[in-house]
């Protein structure tokens, strides 16, 4: 990225996540290996990681372009139409979203993994520590790739004289599944319990401050990002589907499929009090989903009860050419507190089931589909997949429905599978564009643009490079 901008940022707002006093002493005057600085970088990393992740455009932004909700707001169109109307500015704030945050949580990670401090730990709770922030790290580029796609992103290194190229989305792939793994041998070489104090929603739906916890944290990553690679259009990875199962089945072999068990993983909490004063992001009465998702969802789905009629309809600004009509118990303003999963177990299941799918076990697909339709949807269960298709098609019924608002996992899985179409838009329900000069044509955005000063630091090559 764009490293002059980056560097200053990221001492910026690491200074500021750590949340301490100005009298509080600077790392250089201290002894290395005593544990309160590490505490305070650990600290500072893990929440500008949740202030990056839980931005709207990785909430909202990815469930706006996969046609789930919209936030029409009277003041500001773009929410529309940057999203499903017209390609987003590259210089905007929808079209720039995601990008610097995500980029000062990897470097806040590198500085940590530099400092001397972390050095003179003894060697299982460095270990620890390693492999914890190196699996943060990784986690902030998946999210690049989330949301760019195809477009590639810069993968940072020390040198910051020069900004780094672009590489494609395959290669920042490799790159993950090559630190993760490094991140997972820390870990095995690591106490029992982390040696730093993690933040209360790591607590939350199991103890994600256990060492073997955050292995399976690690691990689910590590299949998350094989599926990608598996699903790679440009680059895909067919040895990935083996890869993704056995690190899936490393997370799911001490798991009983229940409501408890579908909601293990670590999760971000919020705090709309000062002085953290920051509330759940999505907790928004502007936000409403789409009619579509409402009238899409099979009869009896528990999970229909995370929408409901509005008392008032949307405006129809940014080119909506119709009202929506629903809201979400999600984004309710009441619900500044709210916590969100980071990763969980209902996605590890969904990921094991698409890497079974395209290795052609369709049995064992349908059976993890099944834990997610049966337990969260409440439904029969579904009989074996005869074909591929069938199989992607009850893969991303269950993404859409177990996910809304969780990030960008719909999306991903809708753009692999080829899905956001002009069919698919112009379903019944879906938020239409009005046939005007301005938004005559519906671009079928999938992904955010490269910001425009990234283009403007690279003399405009933003090509990616293998």
């Amino acid at each position: 990225m764009n490293k002059t901008i980056a560097t200053l940022t990221s001492v910026l707002v690491l200074a500021g996540a750590c949340k301490e006093p100005l009298s509080a002493p600077s790392e250089d005057a201290l002894v290395a290996g005593s544990a309160q600085p590490v505490q305070n970088l650990v600290t500072g990393v893990l929440a500008q990681d949740r202030g990056s992740a839980n931005a709207q455009s990785l909430l909202l932004y990815s469930e706006s372009m996969a046609r789930n909700a919209l936030r029409p707001d009277p003041n500001e169109p773009r929410f529309v139409s940057e999203l499903i109307a017209v390609p987003s500015d590259p210089s905007g704030f929808v079209g720039s979203a995601g990008w610097n945050t995500y980029y000062t949580a990897i470097r806040a990670a590198n500085s940590l993994l530099a400092s001397p401090s972390l050095a003179g730990m003894p060697a299982a709770d460095r270990n620890g520590v390693l492999g914890l922030v190196q699996t943060i790290k990784a986690l902030d580029y998946i999210r690049l790739v989330q949301l760019r796609d195809s477009l590639g992103a810069t993968i940072q290194t020390a040198q910051t004289a020069v900004p780094d190229p672009f590489r494609t989305k395959a290669a920042v792939l490799a790159y993950v599944s090559t630190l993760l793994d490094s991140a997972n041998t820390s870990l095995g070489a690591a106490a029992d319990t982390m040696p730093v104090v993690l933040p209360a929603g790591y607590k939350l739906n199991g103890d994600f401050s256990k060492t073997a916890n955050l292995v399976k944290f690690n691990r689910g990553l590590k299949g998350e990002v094989e599926v990608y690679r598996l699903l790679d259009h440009q680059n895909p990875c067919t040895a990935c589907s083996a890869t993704a199962i056995a690190a899936l089945n490393t997370v799911l072999a001490s798991v009983a499929p229940s409501a408890t068990s579908l909601k293990s993983g670590p999760y971000y909490e919020f705090n709309p009090s000062a002085p953290e004063t920051v509330p759940n992001p999505i907790a928004d009465p502007r936000i409403y989903v789409t009619d579509n998702w409402v009238q899409s969802i099979q009869a009896g789905d528990a999970r229909a009860a995370k929408a409901t009629k509005a008392t008032a309809p949307s405006v129809t600004n940014g080119g909506l050419a119709q009202a929506l009509q629903y809201k979400s118990s999600l984004t309710d303003p009441t619900n500044q507190t709210r916590p969100i999963a980071i990763r969980r177990a209902a996605l590890w299941y969904l990921l094991r089931a698409q890497a079974e799918a395209e290795s052609g076990a369709l049995a064992a697909a349908t059976a993890d589909v099944n834990v997610v339709h049966t337990i969260e949807g409440g439904l029969a269960p579904l009989a074996n997949f005869a074909t591929l298709a069938e199989a992607r098609a009850a893969i991303l019924y269950e993404y859409r429905y177990s996910f809304l608002f969780e990030g960008g996992q719909y999306l991903v899985a809708l753009r692999a599978y080829s899905g956001l179409t002009r069919a698919y838009v112009n379903l019944p329900g879906m938020p239409q564009i009005k046939s005007d000069p301005n938004h005559a044509i519906d671009a079928l955005q999938s992904t955010l643009p490269i910001p425009q000063n990234e283009s403007v630091a690279r003399n405009g090559d933003v090509t990616p490079k293998p």
